[in-house]
Formats: structure tokens, C-alpha cells, sequence
């Protein structure tokens, strides 16, 4: 009879244990009407671009995705919204703004669902909104998730309501702060709080509240300003979280000190510490026996590893990245139990023992990464015993060291490596026959190394090998046809070495091929058609070889290939047409070859986003379809070739378009305009063609425009005023046209970021616009050969771009890939009397050109301030006065260029120490004086220097100097000092005789007896030298007539 009741008792737990099993899932009963409408309002406020919530539609809301009920009463219990990318395994390929739920607030019918025991809105977009205050009322709530919701505002305080909570998700909410948080504290049975990204700086008892929370087993505090907080609390050394696992304070700005808040932590496994100040680690560290994974990457660590760390037994993971470590202590090989360990990118230039002895006594590692160190050959020494019967090793990254000795031998007793990258090492010689041991080898780094052999044919060992990459090195010889049994070799690199012969036919063998790289070597002959068998190949780079022949018919057989460059070689022949099957083909670069064929005749794939033909002989006209021939293309690069007919209006259809270059062909008509604001053009190269009329208005549609060359055709027009709409423009190419007017004041509005502006030979008259000097950042200013006149304005001084040249001021302005592209721009430039197209150094020239137009006046002074100009040509102007006197410190000066103007006085003797003066001409003016001697003038030896001046003297003009140096005579105070007496003395010499004179006249002018006495003293005394020379004279006469008649 006992055991009825128990039975019983038994019957009802299993019954009840059923029945509240069955309560999350989704229930068998229809949802309350109620709750169907709420989820239905919620549903409509909500922007939906993929669809998510389709399915909620229908009575049952129970069975909608995202939704579930109780069981029994049919109650939503859980709504879960969470963005889908949070749970893919690749979220770097999952759109989130695609999956993203999206409203202006948290709809009030949300507050319907009273029953909710899981809420989860993470990773949708709730626009700044602040957390609803009515969540408070959801008082069966034990996982609310808000992460990344972006949300904003202060945290309500009556969310400490929600008593039943375990599980608070705010991170990630940038915007979000708390100031108080108390309301923490009444969450007894939370275990899960996560806070990364909620400021908390101001949040002075957040420490009392942690210690409040008995059941806490994961705290995430990640960018929280915490740092803030800690140092200014009196309890901090009390907090009692021994139950915690888990702590997360990255990016907190703590130092040292700030982690005494967490010393009692007994049974923490895991702690992130990355992207701190710690300079040192406490010595309390040492009491967390539990402790599995520590990351401590980029903190402030210097010296010797922290001591603190020896006696972690259980310690798993280490990450010490980051950081300014020198030395690899002995002790390490006391952590038995490391599996993880991560000195990347410190000062390591010591290993106490070696750098096998520390591999060997820590048998158990499976990963070491030491890349980015100092480490230097002697750490390579074999010189110890291993007590290790097997190594665990499967990864080992030492690239980036300086080792700069030959590979290692002892490499290869590390069987089970799976992943060894050696890379940029200065490593030199053969790569050694034990690396043929290494035969569970998936990927084998040895790029950008001095490995000069040939390629050995033990590499055939490493079976399972997928990625060899041996680039960049000083490799010889041929390819070898062993390497071919690599079957399961999936990425060949190849490129960057000495490699040459012939590509042979074996090497189609490599059928799992996905990327063949042996670009920049010396191979010759064709290009093997075998290469049709490579159907799994997506990426080929045959470029810069002697590559010769044709491009096989085949090539359209690998229709896998994503990117195929073949640029740089001797390639002649038509483009294939089995080209255009290629339907996965995105990159596609033939140029610099001897390619033929008409343009609209070739087939390329429509996925064509790389389109690259220039420097061929590609002939006819552009198709005027182009827009549905390539309605993907970013990059159509066609110049240099052979393309005539006008340019299709089409193009301007084409808005996935970023740059242009249709330069150096035979293109004539006028510039589309047609442009659109929908177009991200960066860059337009139309130079070198026949184009004509006007610079099309809209062209100021494209905001985005950097980079505009239209020099060297035949454009008119004035000055375009559109250019004001383009503030992002670097460079502004219109040389060589035909383009009138004036240069117009509104020249300022323009971008102020340009760096580059070529007006040079055009028909532009009028002044230089002092408008123009706010342009600040011009380092290359071209407007030679127009019909200018005035004087060059003085603010030219203020152009900053030429007085320091920093690592680009295009770098500053739009960020690291416009940098890149200047390596990619061309620009035709007069400096030192030659035409110089530069390329790939562009960005560091400096210079002026103002030649041949009708300027005058003098050349400012301030013009001297120019500190970075490497070149200045005024020539062929009216420019008159000196040469300012402070051209010394033009220091970067490499061409001067003044001849033909009127310049005159004596040339600066500063202008020696121009130490970098290679090219100068002052011929043509109206200097005089010595010609400075000794320093840079002592290697400008060209008499047509200082030609047509015809008052300079001295070497290497053939009229030489007196002794008198006005140079000499400036360069000593004494002389100066005799001067002045010298000035004086005359002074006092003319007063004298002045006033002598002066008394004598005023003496004559008073007394009117003694003028007549004086005048008639005058008058007898002349009468008596005129009778005397009468005489004097008759008698010459008499006798000089005596003289003849006798003879």
C-alpha cells in the first residue's frame, strides 16, 4: 500500500517534467489572437530587404520562424530576431545589412508578448533609439540579447526588474552608457553579462555591484572605459567573483594596478587582457590554477617575459603579440601544458638555449608563432638534447626575423608540422634534404628569402603538400616536371625569381591547381596548351617574362579562371575568341604585348570587372554598345593602341565604373557629356588622342573624381567651371590644348586638396590669380607657354606642398588605396630642359614652371620659401630686379631656369650651396659681376650658363676678374668700418669748400664797392692775358712762315 502513493508521486513528476519539457518548442495549440496582432504590428514596423520574417502569415503564429510558444497555454515564450550572420561560420561573407531588421524604435506591441521568456533582437537596427522603458514589464525574461542593435541613450534602471534574467547581452551598442549601474545588482541569478562597447566610465559603484553577483560565470567588459572607474574606487580589492570563468577588459586603457579588482577570481579559465597599458602583470596572477587561455597581446610589456607567468601548469594559450619582449626565458619550457603560443610581432632577439631547445622542451606545443621578431642566425644553433620522444608541433611561423643564414636542418625532425612559414628572413642556399621529411607539410612559406638554387626534387616528398610558395627569392634553373607529383598541390608561387626555359607540357599534371603565380621570372617559348587540363585553376599569372607565340585557343577550356594576366610579354596574335567562355573571368590583364585584333570584334565575358589591353595594337573604333558588353567593368584600360572613331556615349551608362584610360589612341570628336552622379569614377585618362571642342559640364557630376588627365588633344573653351564641384581632384592634367580665357579667381573653390595642376601651352592670358595660392598643397604648378603677364604673386610662398614634402599629403587625404594609385598616374613634365613622363615617383616631385609667357616685375622673395621645390623655370619672361638673396635656402633645388628675361646685379653666392644643382641657366640677362666659384659651381662648368651677359666675369666665361671682389669687400665688418670714415672725410671736404665759397659769394653780393673792385680786377686781368696771347701768338706765326718760306 506505501508504494502507491509514491508511485503516484512518480507518475505526476515524470508527467509534469514532460509537460515543461514540451513547453519551448513549438506548441500544438494556436498562438493567443493577441499576441498574433502584436507580432503582426511588430512584423509592419520593421524594414525587411531580405525577407526574414515571410513567414508570418497565417492563424498560428507559433509556427512563424523566430517564434515560439508554451505547450500547454499557447503563450509566445521566445522570440528570437537575431541578424542570421551572427551564426554563419563565415561571417565575413555574410551581409549583415542585408539581413538586418530595420525601424526607428522598438514598436509598443512588443509589450503584448508578457510571457517572453527569451528575447533576442541582436543584429538588427533600431536607429539610435533608446531601450524601451516598458522591457521592465517582461517579468519571466532569462535571456535578453540587444547586442549590436543599435541602440543608444542611458540603460533605464528598471530593467533591474527583470529578476529572472541569467542571460544580459547589451554590447556592442556604441552609444549605449550607464553612470549608475545598481540596477546590475538585483540580478541574482545572472551568469552570463556582457557589456563590450557600453561606455561605463562614469559608473563609480560598478565594482561593489560585480561583487553582487554570486551566480556570475562570464563578464565581458570590452571598451568599456573601466580604467576610469577603478582607480578612483575605495573597495576595489574586495570584489569576489569566484565563480567566474570567463573575464573580457580588452581595449580598457588598464594598467597594472587597475586588476586588483579581479585577484580573487579562483576559478577563472579564461582571460582577455589585449589592447591595454599593462606593463607588468600582478603577482597574484600566479594563484589561478584553473587558468586555460590568457591573452595579453598589445599591451606595454618590455624587457623579460612577466614573471607571474612561470608557475601556470594549466595554462594552454598564451598571447603575448604585440608587444616589446626581448627575450624568451628558459622557464617557458616549465609550462608543460602550453598547446598555444603567440610572441608575434615583439623585439625578441634572444632565446636563452636555442631556438630548438625551446621547441623541444615544451613537447606538446601545437602552435608557435614568432613571426615579426628580431631573431637573429645564433638562435639556429643545434647544440642540445631533446627529451621529447615525439614532437606535437603541426604550426611553426618564423617569417620575419633575421635569421639571414641557411635554412635549418634540425626543421625536419618536426614530423607533424602542417603549416611552416619561413618567409622574409634574408634565408640563403639550397633548401636543405630533410625538409623531405616534413611528409604532413599542407603549406610550406619561403617567400621573400635568398634562396638561389635551383628547385630540389625531395620538395616530391611532401605528398600532402597544397601551398608552396617560394617567390621572391634568387631561385635558377628550369621548372622541374618532379614537382608535378604534387597531386594534391592546390597554390604554386613561384613568381619573383630567376627561373627560366621553357613552361613544359607535364605541367598539366597539377590538375588540383587553383592558383599557378610564375610571374617575373626569364621563361621562354609558348605558353603549353596543356595548361587546358588545369580545369580547377582560378587564378594564372604568366606576366613579365619572354613569353612568345600566340594565346592557345584552349584557354577558354578553364572555366573555373577568375583572374589571368599575361601582361609584359612578347605576345602577338589575335585575343581568342573561347575568351568570352570564360563566364567566371573578373581580372583580365593582356597588355604591354603586340596583341592585334579590332575592339569590337573581341568577346570578353560579361563579369569583366579588371580589363587591362594597353600598349598593344588593338585597332577600329570602340563599340557603341560597350555599356551591354561590359556592364561590370571597374577598370577599362585601353590605352596606347591603335582605337579610333569617338568615344560612345554608352560609357556613361556604366556606373560600376571607377577609372578610365582611353590615352594614346587616335579618338577624335568630343568628350561625352553625359555623365552621371550615379558614377564612381576616381579616375579619367583621355591624353594623347585628337579630341576636340569643349570639356564637357558633366563632368562635374562625379564627385568622386581624383585623378582627370585631358592634356594633349585639342580641346577650347575657357577655363571650366564645373571643376568646382570637384573637390576630391589630386591631379588636373589639361596641357596641350587649345583652352582661352583667364585663369579665374574661383580657381580657390576648386579642391583644395590638388596637387598637381598642367596648364602648360595653352592660349590663357591675364594675370596669375592670387587666388591661386590657396591651392596649398600643389606641388607640381605647370603654366608655361600661355600669354600671362603681371608679376608673379608673392603668396606663391604659401604653397605648402612645395616647402615640406611629407610621406604624401594624398595618403592624409583619402586614405591609403589613393596613395597606391599613384603609382598607377603619368604626367608629362618639363624639368631640366627635357619632356619627362613620370610614373611610379610622381608624388615626390616638386615643381614650378611659369616659362614663356609675358611676366615681369621681380621675382619674390618669398618664392625662396620653397624649401622643397627640386625645380623652378621662370625663362623666357620680362622678369627684372636680382635674383632674391636667399635662394641658399632652396635646398632641394635640382633646376634653375631663368635665361631670357632681365635679370641683372650679382649672382647670390649662396646659390653654391645648392648642393643638389645639376641643371642651371642664366643665360640671357644683365648680370654682372664675378661668377661664384667653388662648390656645386665647380661642376656647372657650361660656358651657355651664363651666356649673353655681358658684364659676368671669371670661370668658365674666357673674360676674367680684376682683383676687386665685391664679395670680399661685403664679407668683412673692418672694410665696412674704412668705408664710412672714407664717406665721412668727403663730406666734410665739401662742406668746407662750401663754405669757403659760400662766404667769398656772400662777401661780393653785400658790399657793392668791393664787387665793382673785384669785377674790375677780373676785367684788367683778363685784358692782360688776352694782349699777352696775341703776342704770343704773332710772333708763332711769324716764325712758323719764316720757316716754310726758307725751305
Amino acid at each position: 500500500m506505501s508504494r502507491c502513493p509514491f508511485s503516484a508521486f512518480l507518475i505526476f513528476f515524470l508527467l509534469t517534467a514532460f509537460v515543461w519539457s514540451c513547453s519551448f518548442v513549438h506548441s500544438s495549440v494556436s498562438c493567443i489572437e493577441e499576441e498574433r496582432q502584436a507580432l503582426l504590428k511588430l512584423k509592419a514596423s520593421f524594414k525587411d530587404p531580405s525577407s526574414r520574417l515571410s513567414s508570418w502569415k497565417g492563424i498560428d503564429c507559433c509556427q512563424w520562424e523566430g517564434v515560439a510558444c508554451n505547450n500547454i497555454t499557447g503563450q509566445v515564450v521566445k522570440l528570437d530576431l537575431q541578424n542570421p550572420c551572427f551564426q554563419s561560420q563565415d561571417q565575413s561573407s555574410c551581409s549583415f545589412s542585408n539581413y538586418r531588421l530595420e525601424a526607428q524604435h522598438v514598436d509598443p506591441s512588443l509589450q503584448q508578448l508578457k510571457h517572453l521568456t527569451h528575447l533576442d533582437l541582436s543584429g538588427n537596427s533600431f536607429n539610435a533609439s533608446p531601450i524601451p522603458m516598458f522591457f521592465h514589464s517582461f517579468m519571466h525574461l532569462q535571456f535578453l540579447s540587444l547586442s549590436d542593435a543599435h541602440f543608444s541613450g542611458r540603460i533605464p534602471d528598471n530593467l533591474g526588474n527583470l529578476t529572472n534574467l541569467s542571460h544580459l547581452d547589451l554590447s556592442f551598442n556604441t552609444f549605449l552608457y550607464s553612470d549608475d549601474v545598481y540596477w546590475i545588482s538585483r540580478f541574482s541569478s545572472l551568469q552570463y553579462l556582457h557589456m563590450s562597447d557600453v561606455y561605463l566610465g562614469e559608473a563609480q559603484n560598478l565594482f561593489q555591484v560585480l561583487n553582487m553577483l554570486p551566480s556570475l560565470l562570464e563578464l565581458d567588459l570590452m571598451n568599456c572605459s573601466i580604467n576610469k572607474v577603478s582607480h578612483h574606487h575605495q573597495l576595489v580589492s574586495t570584489t569576489n567573483l569566484s565563480r567566474l570563468q570567463v573575464l573580457n577588459l580588452q581595449e580598457n586603457g588598464l594598467e597594472a594596478p587597475n586588476l586588483d579588482a579581479f585577484r580573487n577570481m579562483t576559478s577563472i579559465e579564461n582571460v582577455y587582457l589585449s589592447s591595454n597599458n599593462l606593463s607588468s602583470l600582478p603577482f597574484w596572477f600566479r594563484n589561478f590554477p584553473k587558468l586555460v587561455y590568457l591573452y595579453l597581446g598589445s599591451n606595454a610589456f618590455h624587457g623579460q617575459c612577466p614573471s607571474a607567468l612561470q608557475n601556470l601548469t594549466s595554462l594552454q594559450l598564451l598571447d603575448l603579440s604585440q608587444n616589446k619582449i626581448d627575450s624568451i626565458p628558459l622557464w617557458f619550457g616549465g609550462l608543460k601544458g602550453l598547446l598555444y603560443l603567440n610572441m608575434s610581432t615583439n623585439s625578441v632577439k634572444h632565446i636563452e638555449g636555442s631556438l630548438k631547445s625551446f621547441l623541444g622542451n615544451i613537447c606538446q606545443l601545437i602552435a608557435v608563432d614568432l613571426s615579426g621578431n628580431m631573431i637573429q642566425g645564433d638562435a639556429l644553433v643545434d647544440y642540445s638534447q631533446s627529451g621529447c620522444i615525439r614532437y606535437d608541433l603541426q604550426q611553426l611561423d618564423l617569417s620575419d626575423n633575421k635569421f639571414n643564414d641557411h635554412l635549418p636542418t634540425w626543421l625536419g625532425q618536426f614530423g607533424n608540422l602542417a603549416i611552416l612559414s619561413l618567409d622574409s628572413n634574408s634565408f640563403y642556399g639550397p633548401i636543405p634534404p630533410s625538409f623531405g621529411k616534413l611528409t604532413n607539410l599542407l603549406y610550406l612559406g619561403l617567400a621573400d628569402n635568398r634562396l638561389n638554387e635551383s628547385l630540389p626534387d625531395y620538395l616530391v616528398q611532401l605528398e600532402s603538400l597544397k601551398v608552396l610558395d617560394i617567390s621572391n627569392n634568387q631561385l635558377v634553373g628550369l621548372f622541374p616536371c618532379s614537382i608535378t607529383r604534387l597531386v594534391n598541390l592546390t597554390h604554386l608561387f613561384l613568381h619573383n625569381n630567376n627561373l627560366n626555359g621553357s613552361l613544359p607540357s607535364c605541367i598539366g599534371q597539377l590538375v588540383n591547381l587553383k592558383s599557378l603565380r610564375l610571374s617575373s621570372n626569364h621563361f621562354h617559348g609558348v605558353i603549353p596548351w596543356s595548361l587546358e587540363k588545369l580545369t580547377s585553376l582560378e587564378i594564372l599569372d604568366l606576366s613579365e617574362n619572354l613569353l612568345n607565340g600566340t594565346i592557345p585557343q584552349n584557354i577558354g577550356k578553364l572555366l573555373e579562371l577568375s583572374t589571368l594576366y599575361i601582361s609584359m610579354n612578347n605576345l602577338h596574335g589575335g585575343i581568342p575568341y573561347s575568351l568570352g567562355q570564360l563566364q567566371n573571368l573578373r581580372n583580365l590583364d593582356m597588355s604591354l604585348n603586340h596583341l592585334e585584333g579590332m575592339i569590337s570584334e573581341i568577346k570578353f565575358p560579361k563579369q569583366l570587372v579588371y580589363l587591362n589591353l594597353t600598349t598593344n595594337q588593338i585597332s577600329g573604333s570602340l563599340p557603341q554598345n560597350i555599356a551591354n558588353r561590359l556592364p561590370n567593368v571597374s577598370h577599362l584600360l585601353l590605352g596606347d593602341n591603335l582605337i579610333n572613331g569617338s568615344i560612345p556615349n554608352s560609357l556613361c551608362q556604366i556606373d560600376s565604373l571607377y577609372h578610365i584610360d582611353l590615352s594614346g589612341n587616335k579618338l577624335t570628336g568630343e568628350i561625352p557629356n553625359c555623365w552621371s552622379t550615379t558614377q564612381g569614377l576616381n579616375e579619367i585618362t583621355l591624353s594623347s588622342n585628337k579630341l576636340s571642342g569643349a570639356i564637357p559640364s558633366s563632368l562635374g557630376n562625379l564627385s568622386t573624381l581624383v585623378w582627370l588627365h585631358l592634356n594633349n588633344n585639342s580641346l577650347e573653351g575657357e577655363f571650366p567651371s564645373f571643376l568646382t564641384n570637384l573637390k576630391r581632384l589630386l591631379i588636373l592634367d589639361l596641357g596641350q590644348n587649345q583652352i582661352s580665357g583667364i585663369i579665374p579667381s574661383w580657381i580657390s573653390n576648386t579642391s583644395l586638396r590638388m596637387q598637381i595642376l598642367n596648364l602648360r601651352q595653352n592660349k590663357f592670358h591675364g594675370n596669375i590669380p592670387l587666388e591661386l595660392c590657396q591651392l596649398s598643397a600643389l606641388q607640381v604648378l605647370d603654366l608655361s607657354n600661355n600669354m600671362l603677364m603681371g608679376s608673379i604673386p608673392p603668396c606663391i610662398g604659401n604653397l605648402k606642398g612645395m616647402i615640406s614634402r611629407n610621406k604624401s599629403l594624398s595618403a592624409v587625404a583619402l586614405g591609403p588605396k589613393t596613395y597606391t594609385e599613384w603609382y598607377e598616374q603619368d604626367v608629362s613634365l618639363i624639368i631640366k630642359g627635357m619632356e619627362l613622363h613620370y610614373t611610379r615617383n610622381l608624388h615626390l616631385i616638386a615643381n614650378m614652371d611659369l616659362s614663356n609667357n609675358n611676366l615681369s616685375g621681380p621675382i619674390p622673395e618669398e618664392i625662396t620659401l620653397l624649401a622643397a621645390l627640386q625645380s623652378l623655370n621662370l625663362s623666357h619672361n620680362s622678369l627684372s630686379g636680382e635674383i632674391p638673396a636667399r635662394i641658399g635656402d632652396m635646398k632641394s633645388l635640382e633646376s634653375f631656369d631663368v635665361s631670357h628675361d632681365q635679370l641683372s646685379g650679382a649672382i647670390p653666392r649662396a646659390m653654391s650651396g645648392l648642393t643638389f644643382l645639376s641643371r642651371l641657366n642664366l643665360s640671357y640677362n644683365n648680370f654682372s659681376g664675378p661668377i661664384p666659384q667653388g662648390n656645386q659651381f665647380s661642376s656647372l662648368a657650361d660656358p651657355f650658363i651664363f651666356a649673353g651677359n655681358l658684364f659676368l666675369c671669371g670661370a668658365p666665361l674666357s673674360n676674367p676678374c680684376n682683383s676687386y671682389d665685391p664679395y670680399e669687400r661685403n664679407d668683412s665688418e673692418d672694410d665696412k668700418e674704412d668705408r664710412i670714415e672714407k664717406l665721412w672725410f668727403h663730406i666734410v671736404i665739401a662742406l668746407g669748400f662750401a663754405s669757403g665759397f659760400g662766404n667769398v659769394v656772400g662777401v661780393l653780393w653785400l658790399k657793392k664797392s668791393w664787387r665793382q673792385a673785384y669785377f674790375q680786377y677780373v676785367d684788367d686781368a683778363m685784358h692782360r692775358i688776352n694782349g699777352r696771347m696775341a703776342t704770343t701768338l704773332a710772333k708763332s706765326k711769324k716764325l712758323c712762315v719764316g720757316n716754310l718760306v726758307d725751305q
